[in-house]
């Protein structure tokens, strides 16, 4: 018998590896160095270099909407909306920092540059996926992070 976990589990390790497809796609892929190509000739490296995470959250964009979609069955609306959010400002906190941390350290060496996206974005992503998770796990005991489908999907590929 499947507990309403393992069952939340299998569902978004499903739609992970549909995600999954989509990446390994090679035009889309293609079109988004293509675009990449596009703005690394007109801007500055360190902007180039932010713009990266971005293209990260574009090809999660689709997981997190199907995360939703099968999170409706399990959860109120208003828990949805609560984890929605949170996640979408702890991309937006996450993102920001890196954009300030490459920009003001822009000047320095690329050691430098590194060493100090290290130094804060190490432990801010930490603490911000303990608050994530704390958050998510009050209101929903079977509560199921993105890290336990990765583990899921890598489980089964093997």
């Amino acid at each position: 018998m499947q507990t309403a976990k393992d069952e939340r589990l299998h569902e978004l390790t499903l739609a992970y590896i549909d995600k999954s497809q989509l990446q390994k796609n090679g035009w889309l892929m293609a079109a988004v160095a293509a675009t990449l190509g596009i703005f690394s000739e007109t801007m500055d490296s360190a902007l180039y270099f932010g713009l990266l995470p971005l293209v990260y959250l574009i090809f999660d964009l689709p997981f997190q909407l199907e995360k939703r979609r099968i999170l409706e069955r399990y959860l109120s609306k208003d828990q949805i909306m609560t984890q929605s959010m949170l996640w979408l400002g702890i991309q937006i906190v996450l993102y920001g920092t890196l954009l300030v941390v490459v920009l003001e350290t822009n000047d320095l060496g690329w050691w430098k540059t590194a060493f100090w996206m290290a130094l804060i974005l190490v432990p801010l992503y930490f603490a911000t996926d303990w608050l994530f998770k704390k958050m998510a796990r009050s209101g929903d005991p079977d509560f199921v992070s993105d890290q336990e489908v990765h583990k899921h999907v890598k489980y089964l590929e093997e």
